[in-house]
C-alpha cells in the first residue's frame, strides 16, 4: 500500500492543473464515501495526508470534513436506532434505513436534476427521521439528494423453487416503480401511471426502467415496447437469475453528465477567485505595481495549483479595477486601494 502511495504522489508531482484534479478527485472520493464502496478507509486517509503535505490544509480541508461527516452520521444512526425502540417503532416492519448527513458547503454533490415523489412507505420512515433530527439540531434543514440513495427489495412474488427469495439492489427511483405494483391489479402497471406517480422526468425513469426489463424483472407489453406513453409492464412471476442478489441499480447518464459540468464549471469559477486573491494579496504588500510584473508575480504564485493564462489574469484585474480594490496609476502602473 505504501508504494503505490508513493507511485501515485510521483504522478501528482507532474500534474499542472492541481486544481482540476481536486475537483475530480474530491467528487470521487464522495461517491465512495456515500456508496461504502472504498476498499479501505486507511488507504483514502493516507492519500489525503500526502495530498496535505504537497498542497496545504486548505487543499485537502473538505476531503477530511468528508470523513468527518461520516462519522457523525455513525453516531447519528445509532442514536436514531434508539430513538425508534423508544417510541415504539416494530423495526420488524418499518423500512431499516442508514442516513448520511451530509455538509452542504464540503460535498461536491450536485442536486437531482429531476422532481421525484416518494412512495407513502418512504415518506414515512424519512419524516420519522426528519423528527429525529430535529429534536437534535434546531434550524437545520435537510435536503434530500433522491438520486444518491439506493436500497434492497425482497421479491417474495417469484415462482422459483428456492427458498430464500431475491434480493433485489436498487436505486429509490426504481424502488419507488417496483412498490406500485404491491397495489396493482393483475401485477400490470402502464408507463404513465409510472411517470405521473414518480413524477420522475424521462431521461430518468426510461433508463430505470430499461434496466429492469433487461433483467426481465419486468415484461413490457407489447413486447418491444418502448418506454413511452402507451406502454405498460407485467411483474414476471417467473423471474430467475444465477445470485440471489441481484443488481439493478445503475447510474442514469443525465445526472453523469449534469456532475462533470457542473464540475468544470466549479473549477472556473474557483480559478477566477484563486486569481484574484493573489492579486490582491501581492498588490496589498506592494502598494503600487507595473502591469507587467504583476502579471509575473501572480502567475509564480498561482502555478503551484495551476498554469493561468495572461488573458484571465487581465479579466481579473478588470474585476478587482471595477470593484474598486485596484486602482490605475500613470503609465502602466497599478494600485492597491485600501
Amino acid at each position: 500500500m505504501g508504494t503505490t502511495n508513493i507511485s501515485q504522489m510521483t504522478i501528482f508531482q507532474y500534474i499542472d492543473d492541481k486544481d482540476v484534479f481536486q475537483k475530480f478527485y474530491s467528487r470521487s472520493l464522495a461517491k465512495r464515501l456515500v456508496n461504502t464502496s472504498s476498499s479501505s478507509d486507511d488507504a483514502e486517509t493516507s492519500m489525503i495526508s500526502k495530498l496535505k503535505d504537497a498542497c496545504g490544509f486548505e487543499y485537502t480541508n473538505k476531503l477530511q470534513r468528508m470523513f468527518q461527516d461520516m462519522q457523525i452520521s455513525k453516531d447519528l444512526n445509532l442514536a436514531y436506532k434508539e430513538f425508534q425502540d423508544n417510541a415504539g417503532v416494530d423495526r420488524k416492519t418499518a423500512i431499516d434505513a442508514h442516513y448520511h448527513i451530509l455538509g452542504t458547503g464540503f460535498w461536491p454533490l450536485v442536486p437531482p436534476t429531476t422532481k421525484f415523489t416518494p412512495p407513502q412507505d418512504i415518506v414515512k420512515a424519512y419524516e420519522r427521521f426528519n423528527t429525529f433530527y430535529a429534536s437534535k439540531h434546531s434550524g437545520r434543514k435537510l435536503t434530500w439528494l433522491w438520486h444518491l440513495c439506493k436500497g434492497e427489495m425482497r421479491a417474495g412474488y417469484t415462482k422459483s423453487q428456492q427458498k430464500v427469495p431475491y434480493t433485489f439492489q436498487v436505486s429509490t427511483y426504481q424502488m419507488a416503480i417496483l412498490l406500485m405494483y404491491n397495489d396493482a391489479k393483475e401485477d400490470i402497471v402502464s408507463y404513465d401511471d409510472m411517470e405521473a406517480t414518480t413524477a420522475l422526468d424521462r431521461e430518468t425513469l426510461n433508463p430505470s426502467i430499461a434496466i429492469m426489463v433487461k433483467a426481465k424483472v419486468l415484461l413490457p407489453e407489447p413486447a418491444d415496447a418502448k418506454p413511452e406513453s402507451g406502454t405498460s409492464y407485467r411483474l414476471n412471476h417467473n423471474f430467475k437469475h444465477k445470485k440471489l442478489k441481484v443488481p439493478l441499480n445503475i447510474t442514469i447518464k443525465s445526472e453523469t453528465k449534469a456532475e462533470s459540468e457542473d464540475t468544470h464549471k466549479n473549477i472556473e469559477e474557483d480559478r477566477k477567485l484563486l486569481i484574484q486573491s493573489a492579486i490582491v494579496r501581492i498588490m496589498k504588500s506592494r502598494k503600487k505595481l507595473r502591469h507587467q510584473l504583476l502579471l509575473q508575480e501572480t502567475i509564480q504564485q498561482i502555478s503551484q495549483r495551476f498554469k493561468p493564462s495572461v488573458q484571465d489574469i487581465k479579466k481579473c484585474i478588470d474585476i478587482l479595477l471595477e470593484k474598486e480594490y485596484l486602482e490605475r496609476l500613470e503609465g502602466d502602473e497599478l494600485g492597491y486601494l485600501a
